[in-house]
């Protein structure tokens, strides 16, 4: 019977969306009555999170990989954290693992594949949600950074491994191929799990090629908390805003070039390697950098519209129901997951992904009223009839888990198996 959860990620703190998804999900499964390990690298977990009774804390104390003040020696702890590997060996040694599930969300930020090693090394239930493509790509994305396009080269092939595509160098992206070879053997990643989770179908339609032949893929979205209030009068407002990472997958520079074409307000709302790029690009371009959440509901609620210019499939797209949910409606590009969570016309626009000339006349089309109230309207009353609430994903979450643990269960007894018990 399920008991306890471990929840793997990176940071303790909400520094994007998948550590969001990943604390406010293991808070939730907490309230549910289970007991939760959250186990992370850097940062302080929330007053909430750390002070739940049901919930437990281990950190090993290290720092994000772009904190480090020795680059050489957080190299080489991102390719094989020794200390995430003891920390989770001795965690898992006082569980019990057929009444246990670990939860894989991030890894590549501080923790490394080690940590998924040692689950699998104990032969604990495990299931990872895929909320990017580090499982087969080695800079996470499937994007080819120097060319701006979308990588259709076999993950790890010679042609991929040749193939300058890092937004940085050749040498880094030679250290992400040394990372990933690590991880594809010692690491066990992906073939030491057996139980992927993907949140939408479209990132599945793009990842699971690269998945284990033996493996089950269960979809569930990620959720979106949300209080019901009045819709927000966007056609009121005449700014529009971007949330998240100003890295160049994201299409920052793209949204900053459209908007100074087609003479409208834009605000980034975050912080990141281009900055200066986006500024360049726009100088009338605001950029508050990181806000907590208080702040980003402020930005959303005073726009007119958020604009998701990405670049990269994406895999969800968080921020664009996270303004539905206020009625605030949404551009997107036509071919990646966040497009699904759009009615163009209805409520948002969809334009050809990387065309700043087609992302303006987007911006545009935005220059009446009327049409943005009623999109406003769509995209309130579509995301309110049939809210993503955290709620709901507990419920999918737990069924999966106890599914997970059902066939864990089989499988070891029909191996003859016996699985060891231990003191929890």
């Amino acid at each position: 019977m399920l008991q306890h959860v471990v929840v793997v990620t990176d940071g303790l703190i909400v520094d994007g969306g998948t550590a969001k998804v990943a604390l406010e999900s293991a808070a939730a499964l907490a309230e549910s009555g289970l007991r939760v390990t959250v186990f992370g690298a850097y940062g302080e977990a929330s007053r909430e999170l750390a002070g739940h009774p049901n919930v437990r804390i281990v950190s090993t104390g290290q720092t994000h990989a772009m904190a480090s003040r020795n680059p050489l020696a957080d190299s080489l702890r991102l390719i094989w954290n020794r200390r995430a590997h003891a920390k989770m060996t001795e965690l898992l040694a006082t569980l019990d693992p057929a009444t246990t599930i670990v939860h894989v969300h991030c890894w590549t930020k501080a923790l490394s594949s080690s940590v998924v090693a040692a689950v699998a090394r104990a032969k604990f239930p495990m299931v990872m949600t895929l909320h990017e493509y580090f499982t087969a790509c080695p800079t996470g994305c499937l994007y080819l950074h120097r060319d701006r396009k979308v990588c259709t080269l076999t993950p790890m092939s010679v042609a991929c491994i040749v193939k300058n595509c890092d937004s940085r160098s050749y040498l880094y992206k030679a250290y992400r191929v040394v990372r990933q070879l690590v991880q594809r053997t010692f690491g066990r990643i992906p073939s030491g799990i057996g139980e992927f989770i993907t949140v939408s179908e479209f990132s599945r339609s793009v990842i699971e090629r690269y998945l284990p032949r033996r493996r089950r893929v269960h979809p569930i979205a990620n959720p979106v908390p949300a209080e019901r209030a009045t819709r927000v009068p966007a056609e009121a407002s005449d700014t529009f805003v971007f949330i998240g990472r100003l890295s160049p997958e994201k299409g920052g520079v793209l949204l900053a070039e459209a908007a100074r074409s087609a003479g409208v307000k834009v605000t980034f709302v975050g912080d990141g390697p281009e900055r200066e790029a986006i500024l360049q690009a726009n100088p009338d371009a605001r950029i508050t950098g990181w806000l907590d959440g208080a702040g980003v509901s402020a930005e959303l609620r005073a726009a007119r519209c958020v604009v998701v210019p990405s670049l990269w499939y994406e895999t969800f797209g968080l921020v664009v129901l996270e303004a539905a949910a206020l009625g605030v409606p949404a551009i997107a590009p036509e071919d990646t997951a966040v497009r699904d969570l759009i009615v163009p016309g209805a409520s948002g626009v969809a334009f050809e992904r990387g065309n700043a000339q087609a992302l303006a006349a987007a911006l545009r089309a935005f220059s009446d009223d009327a049409a943005v109230e009623r999109m406003s309207q769509g995209a309130y009353d579509a995301f309110w009839s049939n809210p993503p609430s955290m709620s709901a994903h507990v419920e999918r979450l737990l069924a999966t888990y106890r599914d997970v643990l059902a066939a864990t269960a089989r499988a070891s007894a029909g191996a003859g198996v016996t699985m060891p018990v231990r003191a929890s």
